[in-house]
């Protein structure tokens, strides 16, 4: 069930990034971050007395956790919402796919998981795939000047991802996923109301609400990118057989934002996209197998 809800955790956020992509044209990344986390604390904060969770942890693993919040939620996220502003969806996502690399290696050491032929070998096959369809709806312009500030805050955010995902995995194995999640996004809410009452700017906040259909876009991108997206994540990381081949599964979301462009926004692609998304599922039963 691991691999699965990593899987469906690329697809939640494929939407999402969708909504908060035409949001981010109006509000600046950090506001928008800690709207997201904001709300989704909220709601799944009220979830853990119907479902029977809880905080039952060491005080090292709660710390842990709330650090994976800071490093995955405050600077990962903020970074990528950047990365989104300065070189847009297509090329924020082709860099994404590196974090299944990044989370493999730092994984070596840390987690003791072996970097096998076949799981090299599926995991290159999956992103091979994944780099295939974002090739084929890349922008046409070439990265140039300021353009290159993005790729950084790109890969601020694969290394954010990375490192949170292991250390969910060093402390999140007791208290389980959901409660996992609330103590990540809380952290990160923290962590980014102080960053933006410190420089002032808490009232940016406010800004997507004063539009007609920004409270819906923001509820609806946050119930599905950052509620149910993290919170399948982190089960996915929790209960894969690896955390590597949750992370890579949970990097499929450049495969999944082509039909939700094509539903949302009337987007064609053409037959390499196809090939791609081909590719990519190939590599997705290798890693299940």
């Amino acid at each position: 069930m691991g691999e699965l809800a990593a899987l469906a955790s690329s697809a939640l956020w494929a939407f999402a990034s969708i909504l908060w992509t035409g949001l981010g044209r109006r509000t600046a990344p950090a506001p928008l971050n800690l709207i997201k986390t904001a709300l989704a604390t909220l709601i799944l904060a009220a979830l853990m007395p119907l479902l029977g969770a809880g905080f039952d942890a060491s005080p090292m693993d709660l710390a842990l956790l709330a650090a994976s919040g800071l490093v995955g939620l405050s600077l990962g996220d903020t970074a990528y919402f950047h990365a989104l502003q300065r070189i847009g969806p297509r090329r924020t996502l082709l860099l994404w796919t590196l974090t299944p690399f990044a989370t493999a290696l730092i994984a070596w050491p840390a987690l003791g998981e072996p970097l096998t032929f076949r799981l090299l070998a599926a995991m290159a096959v999956t992103v091979g795939g994944v780099l295939v369809v974002v090739a084929d709806r890349s922008e046409g312009s070439p990265i140039r000047g300021a353009a290159w500030v993005g790729v950084g805050f790109a890969l601020l955010a694969v290394a954010g991802q990375s490192a949170s995902n292991i250390i969910v995995k060093l402390a999140g194995e007791d208290i389980g996923a959901l409660s996992s999640s609330v103590l990540r996004l809380a952290a990160g809410t923290a962590g980014l109301g102080l960053q933006l009452g410190a420089l002032g700017r808490l009232a940016e906040v406010a800004g997507p609400f004063r539009e007609p259909k920004g409270t819906s876009t923001v509820l609806v991108a946050t119930l599905t990118g950052t509620v149910l997206g993290i919170w399948t994540s982190v089960y996915g990381v929790l209960h894969a057989s690896q955390v590597a081949v949750a992370s890579t599964l949970s990097s499929l979301s450049p495969v999944f934002v082509l039909p939700f462009t094509w539903w949302l926004m009337g987007e064609r692609f053409g037959r390499r996209a196809v090939l791609g998304a081909v590719i990519a599922v190939a590599g997705v039963a290798g890693l299940s197998l």
